[in-house]
């Protein structure tokens, strides 16, 4: 008996000792798991701060690379640019977009549906535009808008007509400066895919009611974006050549924008509101005959965005307000005839989805 349990003794230590070990491993184990999550963590500033170095040197410290990374979405702001014929507002009171919006893809795509409303037809203008960013600095992209204009009792006849088809397609060039990229400027090139001589029945339709001025438009588009703790702040303007007056005798007259948009976070929601100021050189013409159209519009704007890390959808509508340029051959005795200075004008709701793909 003496014997066996001598022999027990060692069998008894050795598996005391292994249990004492496992025990210690696992105490052991959340520290190291700790340790090398700041390892990792450490190398991935690192690696940040070094690639900002040979980017951009002025944003080499990591803390200010992390908020440019975070801002970059946020100057994704987007909307329906250049008034090139795919609206029937001139380009004016369209709903732009604010919010998280999505990022880190090869390129990004933003799909705006417009519904615009007006007395007698409506519009729907779908758009797709695709961007990339070639470095921190420059980004390009392409914009392709189709156009259905619907059009009840036309000329007061018991007839619908819509003119469908694509409008005029955008090229876009964007450069972001300020040593966090705050501050981006946008060219946008109209080629004049849309047609601009649809007829019915014989009969050229008015100029708005056409797919593209038939002419090369432009537009010149500044944003600045504040970074707040509970949202942001975008402010910028837009300048806006329409075309010109093609060889029909239309003429779409250049205009210039003031905005400001400001939008809380809310999770993964942004409310937003934004107010925007518009002003017409002049206004259009159809065929040499000016139109009744505003030469100044404020157009008050809301909308929503909800996003994850993929995909971001927003809703958002713009009420124009408008006032109205004297049109001669509406005075009798210099008092203005059958026209409200100050009037609503066609509003517009839209649906928008965005994805950074790969």
């Amino acid at each position: 008996m003496t014997r066996a349990g001598k022999q027990r003794a060692p069998n008894t230590a050795c598996v005391t000792g292994v249990f004492a070990a496992l025990l210690a491993l696992i105490a052991a184990w959340p520290l190291w798991s700790h340790w090398q999550a700041r390892r990792a963590q450490l190398q991935r500033v690192a690696r940040i701060a070094q690639t900002s170095r040979h980017i951009a040197p002025e944003i080499s410290d990591p803390a200010i690379s992390l908020r440019v990374t975070r801002l970059g979405p946020l100057l994704a702001s987007w909307e329906s640019i250049g008034g090139c014929g795919a609206g029937s507002t001139g380009g004016a009171g369209t709903v732009k977009w604010i919010g998280h919006n999505t990022t880190g893809g090869l390129f990004q795509d933003i799909t705006l549906a417009n519904y615009i409303h007006f007395a007698g037809g409506y519009n729907l203008i779908f758009s797709t535009q695709l961007t990339r960013d070639f470095t921190d600095r420059w980004n390009f992209g392409v914009l392709v808008p189709f156009a259905y204009k619907r059009y009840n009792d036309y000329k007061g006849l018991p007839v619908d007509i819509a003119n469908v088809g694509l409008a005029d397609i955008n090229v876009l060039g964007t450069y972001k400066f300020g040593s966090i990229r705050d501050t981006s400027l946008t060219l946008s090139v109209g080629i004049p895919t849309g047609t601009h001589e649809a007829k019915y029945k014989m009969d050229l339709l008015t100029q708005e009611k056409q797919l593209g001025p038939g002419r090369i438009s432009g537009s010149l588009v500044v944003d600045h974006a504040m970074d707040k703790d509970w949202g942001l702040i975008v402010l910028g303007g837009m300048a806006s050549w329409r075309g010109g007056e093609n060889e029909l005798g239309n003429y779409r007259a250049p205009f210039a924008s003031l905005y400001g948009y400001a939008g809380y976070f809310l999770g993964p929601l942004v409310p937003t509101l934004g107010l925007a100021l518009s002003g017409f050189l002049k206004p259009d013409r159809d065929r040499g005959i000016e139109q009744d159209v505003p030469t100044l519009l404020a157009s008050l704007n809301a909308s929503v965005e909800w996003s994850n890390d993929w995909l971001a959808v927003l809703l958002g509508v713009s009420v124009p307000i408008g006032l109205y340029a004297p049109l001669a051959d509406k005075r009798v005795g210099g008092i203005m005839q059958g026209q409200n200075p100050i009037g609503i004008q066609p509003w517009t709701a839209a649906i928008g989805f965005s994805v950074s793909p790969f």
